[in-house]
Order: C-alpha cells, then sequence, then structure tokens
C-alpha cells in the first residue's frame, strides 16, 4: 500500500497540521511518503491544457511537477490545511487546482480514497469541511474522513502586539481585556491532548489500513 500526505501547514516545521498528517501516514502502515507543500516553489493552475490533455496530469515544470503522478499511482492521499479566512489556505488551494490534469476524457483519480485535514484557531468546522470537500468534488474522489482541530490559537498569541491593537482576532473575541492579557506558553494547545480528536485519527487510519 502506497499512501503520499501533503500539508500546507505554515507554522514552522511541526505545525499542527503538520503533525496529523504525519501521525496518519504513520498509523495506516505500508509505503508512505509525507510532503510539505510550504517547502516547495509553485503556482495554481497556469490554463496550459495543452501540456496535461493528454498524459492526464499536471506537466507544469516546477516542484510539484513529481508529485501529481505520484497522486495518481498511489493508493491514497491525505491532505491537511490550516485554515485562513474560515477556509483552506491559498497554499492548499493552488495544489488544488493542478489537479484539473486529471479530468481529461475519463477521471483517472475518480474514487481514490482522501483524508482530509484542517487545523485553524476560532473557525466553523463545518464551513471548512464543505468548502475543502467543494474544492474535490470535481474529481469524483471519495473522502474517507474529514478532520478537524479548532486549537483556539489566533496569529495574535505570537505577533507581539496584541497590547496596542483592536482589530485583531483577540480583541474581537475578548475585547480590551486583550490589551492587558499575557501570553504565556499555556496559551499554545495542541491537538494531541485531545482524546475524540486522537480517536477520529485512529479511525481514519484504520480505514486506510483496509484499503
Amino acid at each position: 500500500m502506497k499512501i503520499i500526505g501533503f500539508s500546507s501547514g505554515s507554522v514552522g516545521r511541526e505545525s499542527n497540521t503538520d503533525r496529523m498528517v504525519k501521525l496518519v501516514l504513520d498509523k495506516c502502515g505500508g509505503q508512505s511518503e509525507f510532503v510539505k507543500l510550504t517547502d516547495l516553489t509553485f503556482s495554481g493552475c497556469k490554463g496550459c491544457v495543452n501540456l496535461c490533455a493528454e498524459p492526464q496530469t499536471c506537466m507544469w515544470q516546477d516542484d510539484l511537477l513529481p508529485y501529481y503522478q505520484k497522486i495518481k499511482d498511489a493508493d491514497a492521499v491525505v491532505l491537511g490545511s490550516s485554515v485562513y479566512f474560515g477556509t483552506i489556505n491559498a497554499t492548499m488551494i493552488s495544489f488544488i487546482e493542478r489537479f484539473f490534469g486529471y479530468r481529461h476524457v475519463k477521471n483517472t483519480i475518480k474514487a481514490k480514497p482522501f483524508i482530509l485535514i484542517t487545523c485553524g484557531g476560532e473557525t466553523d468546522s463545518d464551513t471548512v469541511r464543505e468548502n475543502f470537500q467543494n474544492m474535490l468534488e470535481p474529481f469524483e474522489v471519495n473522502i474517507l474522513q474529514s478532520l478537524h482541530y479548532k486549537s483556539g490559537v489566533p496569529p495574535c498569541f505570537s505577533c507581539g502586539r496584541h497590547k496596542i491593537c483592536s482589530i485583531g482576532g483577540l480583541y474581537k473575541t475578548i475585547g480590551k481585556a486583550a490589551h492587558s492579557m499575557d501570553i504565556s506558553p499555556a496559551h499554545f494547545r495542541t491537538w494531541e491532548s485531545h482524546p475524540k480528536l486522537m480517536a477520529q485519527i485512529e479511525s481514519a487510519a484504520g480505514q486506510l489500513r483496509q484499503i
């Protein structure tokens, strides 16, 4: 079994998104590969159908070139994205746009099993799941599970200017109390301490093991 996982998590090398994707890959067994999209240089779809129509995979010459064929060859795919402005981030959107190459004459990734993972601060999980799934709907993949971690950690916890800012997410959440709030390591939460989410990850990996 070959499974490939992609993360567009953008906080350091071991973001919540990165670690969730990696754990699913580790638990499913078999041969797996983890790809950090933010380490790569690429763009969204260029609309160059003359290149992708015959091979039925994106052939644009950048860092993503080898991975679209690997998706076709894989038994399953795991996609993980950070949440920006209430949806998956632009890195993941650009990556999925280029799935267009799979849809010429026939759909070459139809029914391929996918696991979707999203991580955000204070985001409505149902909306995020729906947006992610809608991006993949044209490709008719088999979405086994959509996992979401609501961390409760806004970017304001890291920017260092929350005590003078009245337009950021922290101020919108707790009001003037943000101006006197001291940020400590205890404010930064991770999904590993949430048994329900850990069980969902185990379930998702279990579904992949049955492929």
